[in-house]
Formats: structure tokens, sequence, C-alpha cells
């Protein structure tokens, strides 16, 4: 019983975090790239106001800016990559040196920018703050290139369902249209006319109902054929069972 015990909780524990972890890896990767830019905004912030004399109002428009721009050009850094894996187009892989470029020049930027204003700001001239900081510059970056494979990972997955949609519209489709082919065979087969291409005649409700006319000998009862043997002219066979004269003739020469 203990051991049955054990096995069951331990079973419904594997199975909470087979469903925790996606949603916990979907949770990361949408904000990080957003959280860990603060540590090093709230000390830009702080040494611009410090150094530069800026209101915390001015000091945070600068910030956000700053910051803002690495999420954004490390995303268009991430897409362009993905273009030109996808492509191997020479001209996609210009527009990957560029975004390289630009992303380098921003890290280059921001972490010339505060070590520069730490330096000031602290006359001791501590170079392991100085390291600390160039390091923690690099955070966002790291974390922007996980959420832009990320959010590859998920426009594939969705460009795979909408394939994989198609593709069974196309498969039911040409279902459809092989079923609509065996009918039609089977209609030219008896001498039907196509069911998917034959007008389709309307009956009014109260109209009486008229017998098909009969174009074959064995579909004629006993009382007709000695009608049409006995009574009627050839001129009649022709009219009321829709036969060709050569028909009728053959019809009127029959022996019952």
């Amino acid at each position: 019983m203990k051991t049955t015990w054990l096995a069951d909780f331990a079973e419904k524990i594997s199975i909470t975090f087979e469903k925790f972890n996606p949603a916990l890896f979907r949770l990361l990767a949408t904000i990080l790239p957003y959280s860990t830019p603060f540590p090093v905004a709230w000390y830009t912030s702080r040494s611009a106001q410090e150094f530069l004399s800026f209101t915390p109002e001015i000091a945070g428009v600068f910030v956000f800016g700053l910051e803002g721009m690495g999420i954004l050009f490390t995303s268009l850094f991430v897409d362009a990559v993905i273009d030109w894996i996808r492509s191997r187009n020479v001209k996609t892989f210009s527009l990957v040196a560029m975004f390289g470029a630009v992303v380098s020049a921003y890290v280059f930027l921001l972490v010339r920018l505060n070590v520069t204003l730490e330096q000031i700001n602290n006359s001791d001239g501590n170079q392991a703050l100085s390291q600390v900081i160039t390091l923690m510059c690099f955070l966002p970056l790291l974390t922007g290139i996980g959420n832009g494979y990320y959010k590859w990972k998920l426009e594939n997955k969705f460009s795979e369902s909408e394939k994989t949609q198609w593709e069974r519209q196309q498969d039911e489709k040409e279902k459809e249209r092989r079923s609509q082919e065996r009918i039609r065979k089977a209609a030219l087969r008896y001498g039907r006319p196509d069911p998917f291409t034959a007008p389709q005649v309307s009956y009014q409700k109260d109209a009486p109902y008229v017998a098909p006319k009969k174009s074959d000998w064995r579909n004629l009862t006993d009382k007709e054929r000695h009608s049409v043997v006995n009574s009627l002219s050839i001129k009649e066979i022709m009219d009321d069972y829709n036969v060709s004269e050569a028909t009728a003739y053959n019809w009127k020469n029959k022996q019952i």
C-alpha cells in the first residue's frame, strides 16, 4: 500500500511538472527580455541624474529609449539571421551584417556609457564594479536572442499547423472529386445524365405525377406491349416512348 501511494504521488508530481514546464518556458521567454534590462536601466538612470543633472523624468525617458533600442535591434537581428538561414540569399545576409553591426555598436555604447558614468561618479576607480556593470550590459542581449529564437519556433509551429490544415482540406477535396467521378461513371454506365452538371428540375408541390417515358422494350408491361403492337401507330410509339423511328418499327414487328 505504501509503495502504491508513493508511486501515485510521484506520477501526479511528474504530470504536474510536465504541464508546468512548457508554461514556465513561455513565461520566461516572454518576460526575461523585458525584465533583465531593468537593473542596467536603473543604474544608468541614477548615473545620468548624478553626472548629467537629469531630472528623474528626463532620465526615465533617456533610459527607456536606450533599453528599447536594445530590445528592438536585437529582435531585428535575430529575425534577419533566421531569414538568412531559411533563404540562404546574399541580399538577406546583408541585413544580418547590418543589424549585427548595429547591435555590436549598441552593446559597445551601453557598456562604455555605464562604465564611464560609474568611473566618474566613483573616484576610487573600482575595477571590479566596472567589470560587473560590463557583464550586466550583456544580459539583455542574451535574453533578446533567446526571445527571438522562441518567437521563430512559435511562427514555425503556426506555419506547420496551417500547412497541415491546408493539406487536410486538399485531401478532402480530392476524396470528394473521386467520389463525384465514380458517381458520374455510374450514371453514364446506366444511361443517366451527369448528376453534377445536369439541370435540376424543380417540381411544384401540387403538380400531378407524370411517369417517365419508357424507351426500353424490357421495361414495358404486357398491356403496353399489346398496345404498341396492335393499336399504336409508328408516330404514336415515337411520341409516347421517346424512341427513334427505327425502334418504333422494330417494336411494331415484335411477336407477343
